[in-house]
């Protein structure tokens, strides 16, 4: 009769291995009831936020831009931002989409300059009676990446630099475009010295890192009798090019020649019999004949 009395007082009771399992399981459930909203909140809003940005980079790069003052408008939005009661929509557009006017960037460096970041945030569309977005616009050499920006340069100023700085975190929409620029010279130093039917030589002093350092042999010089035409280049007394003949008439690409030194690098050029000219930037890489960058856009 005891005994039996015994196993029914054991019946209703709960062993302590199976309150600490409930017990954990319980602080796992509320843990993760707790964060997992947080993670998609957070996907939600970078999700809403790549749109933007890819919006962005499209509205500068396909199009070229728009003014109005109610009365007149046009494309030339460059020509009249600084007037009064004109609202402008910019865009650095040239003559195809993807080609960029340097004209048009230093007039949205100006602009920046002159209404701030809120008025160019309000012209962009970044401001809405809901929400006010950060952002930040550049344009950057293609080795550059988001731990590393290397930034296009006009002298020793980046060519565009516009915006607040980039929050670090997760919750930033970054977009790129590779574009080009739609005057080389107006980006680049060209020394068209290399025209010559005699044997010459021309030396460069190169600040390293060089954007792009590239010689450009288009033919031989006018002087159809002289002999064959040849090339000889050092970089720091070093041999990198020598060619004879049809191999002198090409593109050469000294960037990484000289960006392998620091300081100022000696580029000496030796030609005879040839036709063509130099190109040296910051502004870009020299790829199919232009100098080739990215425009990058953050929005958060």
């Amino acid at each position: 009769m005891k005994g039996s009395e015994k196993m029914r007082n054991d019946e209703g009771k709960l062993s302590l291995d199976l309150l600490i399992g409930l017990t954990i399981f319980l602080m796992s459930f509320v843990f993760i009831i707790q964060y997992v909203p947080a993670i998609f909140a957070s996907e939600r809003s970078e999700i809403y936020l790549y749109p933007l940005a890819y919006r962005i980079s499209a509205l500068l790069v396909e199009d070229p831009g728009y003014w109005s003052n109610g009365s007149v408008n046009g494309t030339d939005w460059e020509n009249y931002y600084s007037l009064p009661d004109v609202e402008v929509r910019p865009g650095l557009m040239g003559s195809e989409v993807n080609v960029l006017d340097p004209v048009k960037i230093d007039a949205l460096n100006s602009l920046y300059a002159s209404a701030g970041i809120d008025g160019l945030r309000k012209a962009l569309g970044l401001k809405t009676p809901d929400r006010v977005f950060g952002f930040n616009i550049s344009l950057q050499l293609l080795s550059s990446n988001s731990s590393n920006p290397i930034y296009s340069m006009n002298g020793s100023q980046p060519m565009l630099l516009i915006g607040e700085p980039i929050p670090d975190g997760s919750n930033v929409a970054r977009y790129e475009r590779i574009i080009a620029f739609e005057n080389t010279t107006s980006v680049s130093k060209i020394s068209s010295k290399l025209d010559t039917p005699n044997t010459v030589n021309y030396n460069y002093a190169v600040p390293a890192p060089v954007g792009s350092f590239v010689i450009v042999i288009t033919g031989v010089n006018d002087n159809q009798s002289a002999t064959e035409p040849w090339m000889r280049v050092d970089v720091n007394s070093i041999n990198v090019i020598d060619v004879r003949g049809n191999e002198t008439i090409s593109t050469f690409d000294l960037t990484g020649d000289i960006n392998q030194y620091s300081g100022t690098v000696n580029v000496d050029i030796q030609v005879h019999n040839v036709r063509g000219y130099v190109i040296s930037t910051n502004a870009g890489e020299y790829i199919g004949g232009r100098i080739v960058a990215k425009l990058v856009v953050a929005v958060w």
